[in-house]
């Protein structure tokens, strides 16, 4: 007697940063949204968004962050924004 096996797959759940790197000069943006560096400075200089400076006492360079969240919750408003712009009522 021969039987088919069914094989049931679960989603693999994503994981979600809480900030990563901004994206280097040139990289073609960063890996999970996409936007360039520039684009991030620009969003945070219309308000959209804070980015997170680290540096060591005394030093001239560190290391931005950026929120994954606050980006994931920009993205998510623009979105609904044009969906509401979009309908014909």
């Amino acid at each position: 007697m021969s039987g088919t096996a069914t094989t049931i797959t679960t989603p693999t759940p994503t994981l979600e940063p809480t900030t990563f790197r901004l994206p280097k000069p040139g990289s073609g943006g960063d890996r999970f949204f996409g936007f360039s560096r520039a684009w991030y400075y620009n969003a945070e200089k219309n308000g959209w968004l804070r980015l997170i400076r680290i540096r060591a006492a005394g030093r001239e360079r560190g290391v931005t962050l950026v929120p994954y969240q606050a980006v994931a919750e920009f993205v998510r408003a623009q979105m609904e924004a044009q969906e509401k712009e979009q309908l014909p009522f």
